[in-house]
This record gives C-alpha cells, structure tokens and sequence, in this order.
C-alpha cells in the first residue's frame, strides 16, 4: 500500500476535504464519475461515525502495490482511537460496506483501523511513476477553502516543531555522547547550551556558571585577562582559539584545555551566538613541557604513556562518583543515621504502625546507601594508591578474607575448601579484596537446597597462573556474563540479594591492574566457577 495524502478528521468542515479529495483520486485513477462519488459516499459514511463517535481520527488515502494481486484497488484507512467505536450506532458502516469492494474493520492495541478498497477499473497496473505524479499532485494542490489553508499551516507548524525537538534531543545525544564539552554562549559570554561533560568537569550548572563568570574555574591571575581576550575576539567577531587551564572540581587540580570558539551568523548577516568546545590537552602540554625541559626524556615519555592508560581506564567508572561520594554524600547521611538512631530510640513507641514500616524502610535504605558509598570509595582507591608489587602468600590472603567473613560463613555453614596456592608478584590490598568479593560472592548466592561449598585452587597455563574460586551456589546464566563486571549491574532484586553492583566491577579493575583478566562461567542451578588469570611476574 502506497500512501498519497492524509486527513485529520476534526470537525464536520474536514467531511468537504474527504469527499473533494476522494474525487480527486478516483479521478486520476480514470473512474468513472459514478464510481468517485460511490467510493466518496462510503468513506463520508465513516468518516461522520469517527467523528461523531470516535476521537485522534485521520483518514488516509493510499492505493495498492501488492504485485501478487491481480487487481488494484484505491484504499482509505480510517484510523480511530476509540476501541468501543464499533458498540456505538453503526448504520453508517453497514451503509458504507455496501458501497465498496472489499471492508475490513479490526481492533488492535492503539485504536480502531476501519479500511475501504475500491476497485480500480482494467488491467494495466498503475506503476510507481505515476503514483510519485498522483502524491506531487496533492501536495501541490491549492487549499479548498481558508479552513483548508489554516488546517495545512497547522499540520506544517506540528511536523516543523516535531523535526526541530528531534534535532535538538539528536543534538544534545551526540554532544553527550563525545567526550569533551561542547558549549555555545550570546553576545555578553553567558552559556546559553552545554553538554553533560561540562558539569562533570566543573562541578558547576550553567546557571551558576554564568552567575559566577567562571570565576572558580579560571585561575585568578589569569582571569581579567581571560575575559579581555573574548572581549576583543568578541568585538571583531573573529573565531578565537586559546589554551587556558580549568579546575576540575574532582581533583581540584587546573588542567590545560584548548578553547575553540566560532561565531554563528544569520542570513542577515547578525551574529546570533557563539559556539564552543573545550578539549583536555593536559596530556600534551605535560609532554611538551617535558621536551622542552630534555631532561629524563625516555623515562618521563614512558611514565606519561602509562599514567593516560589509566586515566582512560579509570576516568569513566571513577571521576564522576569519588567527588560526589567522598564529600556530597557522606556528611548528610551521617545526620540521616544519627538523627535515625535518635528517633529508634527514644520515639519509636510513638509511631503507628504505618509509620514503623516507613521509618524501617527508611532506616534500610540509608544502610544500603553507606554501604554504598563504602564500596564506592573501595572502587575509587584502586588505582590511586602508591603501588607495589610483593611476592605475597596467596594462602595467607585467602586466610585473611575468611576471617573477615566468619559471621557469614558459619551462619551458612560454608565449608571453603583452599588448596595449596602458590607465592605470587601482587599488590597485596587489591589482591586481598578480590578474594574478600569473591568468597563473599559465593556465599551470599549459595543455593538453599543443599550445603554451601566453595573450592579456591590454581592451575597453571603456560606463561599463566588461573585462581580458581568455584562453589555450588545458585549459578547464572552466562549470556549475563559481560554485564555482571559492569559497575552497578545486578542480575537478582536487592529484596533477594543484598549488594550494591559493585563488587564484580572492582574485581574486574583489580585484574586488569595486574595485567591479567576475570571471566566465569555457569548455569542456573549448578554453581558458577570464577577464573582470575594472571601473568607469571619475577
């Protein structure tokens, strides 16, 4: 079926457009004047039921492109929001199937579909050419009446604002989605758009941005010179392009930047705002600062290589959360515990019973935040500690994560069954919260049908050690694998499974800090096996 044009059916005027515009293409498609008003009465008969009955009606005219059909027909689709529309009087409808071809008319989720087929005279089948000539013909038809003008100028504002907020939701998808921050200001300076990037790295909303004149994100001795800079780029309306530093309100550290902005001119030749980006070049300007210095050349270029390989690892899942956990959250939690504890015990007994179950949620779900905030900051120390590497007992590790979860395992009556494990070249922290998060894994999901049991051994590939950590738990579906070591992904409900969704994820950090990598494998019911591979290190 090939559309042609459609009607919005909305008052008894639209019933003129119906009845010309059936004409019209009945016309085209050489029927005969009797035919044309036959089809246009059947489809004014339920074109005046939706209305009178049914409401968000549009009528379209189509005609058929089934090449398997030996015959074509016009066709018009009523499409109707009301689904009782057919309980209602519906002599209209018997009236109208008698007049057509063929009558369908069906229910489905979003409304009514009520469609009348007539058909079109003799063998020669209507090609696409001339069905692009009868869709031209329409769109360029005059209006029938100022009805008809006003109506076609109202469905070009929807469809232009439809289009223009598609675009603006495109635009800031894709701004969002790069990473740097992308900006455009007016004529005084003041951000007008910025993307998502730019609240992370400053800490600031545009608001309070422009408020502030970017004053604490501009180092103070630079600032009055700064703003003179776009004040006279500003005036000449030349682009500009500047390398500045920035603070970044996670490290509080000022970090270069290079400032790109180009003025957007309107046809009339006005420059109607600025537009901007801001790209880190820290990396950059710390190495030419290097070169310029010729000192510990090789050594500084190596050491700079490295520390971006962990910025790329570590900025996404870290940077965005440290601030806000460390500072943002802590403090104000700590009163919702305190003052919590305060009302527990000392008020308790003047609470309903409604407000008992609300103040236990409430007290539930600060716990679940600290806990939270605690495996956060776990998560964000990674790789900001001062490591080294130490050739460490990893039977002494694993005895030290199952001290720290006695409660645990003799409330379940784990029996954790650890092989010899060999001396291994580790960071002995990191390595002793991998197995805390393992074990500590294999206990909560043990399955209540039969006794927990966990088993930890090594094997050895090639240039390779594997620890194994394999227990007889619940088990997964392994087409969940890659999502459980993402941050914040849990494949069970908290009500079932206390957690954050953070544990896997630090595990997956603390291997590829080692240079090694996590996987599992598993099915539902039979237990899952976790295999940590890491590289053989004098």
């Amino acid at each position: 079926m090939q559309e042609i044009t459609r009607i919005t059916l909305e008052t008894d005027m639209d019933l003129v457009l119906v009845h010309k515009r059936i004409m019209k293409l009945g016309e085209l498609a050489e029927l005969s004047l009797a035919s044309q008003t036959t089809f246009a009465t059947a489809v004014s008969e339920v074109s005046r039921h939706v209305l009178e009955y049914g409401y968000n009606a549009v009528l379209i005219l189509a005609v058929s492109t089934d090449i398997k059909e030996p015959e074509q027909y016009l066709i018009a689709k009523v499409l109707d929001g009301n689904l009782n529309l057919t309980e209602k009087i519906n002599e209209n409808l018997v009236y109208a199937r008698r007049l057509v071809d063929r009558f369908s008319l069906e229910c489905g989720d979003k409304g009514l579909e009520i469609m009348l087929e007539y058909r079109i005279p003799g063998i020669q089948k209507i090609h696409s050419s001339k069905i692009r000539k009868w869709i031209s013909s329409f769109s360029m038809e005059l209006p029938a009446s100022p009805y008809d003008e006003i109506k076609r100028k109202n469905r070009q504002l929807q469809e232009l604002a439809e289009r223009l907020k598609e675009s603006e939701t495109q635009y800031r998808e894709v701004t969002n989605a790069l990473p740097l921050m992308i900006f455009s200001v007016n004529y005084e300076g003041k951000v007008i758009y910025a993307n998502s990037w730019m609240k992370s790295f400053t800490g600031y909303d545009i608001q309070e941005l422009n408020d502030s004149k970017w004053r604490p994100v501009i180092r103070k001795e630079l600032f009055t010179s700064a703003w003179e800079y776009w004040q006279l780029h500003r005036i000449t309306n030349r682009p500009l392009k500047k390398e500045l530093e920035l603070k970044s309100h996670v490290t509080q550290e000022y970090i270069w930047h290079l400032l790109s902005l180009a003025p957007i001119v309107s046809e009339n030749g006005e420059t109607t705002h600025w537009i901007g980006s801001l790209v880190d070049i820290h990396a950059q300007k710390v190495m030419e600062q290097a070169l310029r210095d010729n000192k510990e050349l090789h050594e500084t270029k190596l050491l700079l290589e490295e520390k971006i390989k962990e910025l790329n690892r570590s900025n996404q899942e870290l940077e965005q959360f440290a601030y806000a956990a460390s500072h943002d959250l802590q403090e104000p939690l700590r009163k919702i515990v305190y003052y919590s504890d305060y009302l527990s015990r000392y008020y308790i007994e003047e609470i309903d019973e409604k407000g008992k179950l609300y103040f236990n949620n409430m007290i539930g779900a600060s716990q679940r935040m600290t806990q939270l905030i605690h495996d956060l900051l776990n998560f964000s120390t990674i790789y900001r500690d001062n490591l080294h590497l130490v050739k460490t007992d990893m039977n002494a590790l694993a005895e030290e994560a199952m001290n720290d979860l006695e409660i645990a395992i003799k409330a379940k009556s784990v029996h954790i069954d650890v092989a010899p494990l060999p001396m291994l070249s580790v960071y002995p922290m990191q390595m002793r919260q991998l197995f805390h998060n393992l074990l500590s894994n294999a206990i909560k999901f043990s399955d209540e049908q039969r006794p927990p049991e966990v088993k930890v051994y090594a094997t050895m590939e090639g240039k390779q050690i594997q620890l194994i950590f394999e227990d007889n738990g619940v088990g997964f579906e392994e087409k969940y694998l890659d999502k459980m070591f993402s941050l914040f992904q849990r494949l069970h409900s908290r009500e079932k499974y206390a957690g954050t969704g953070i544990g896997l994820a630090m595990c997956k950090k603390i291997a590829d800090l080692h240079n090694g990598f996590i996987t599992a494998s598993s099915e539902p019911g039979r237990g899952a096996k976790f295999i940590l591979t890491l590289p053989l290190v004098a």
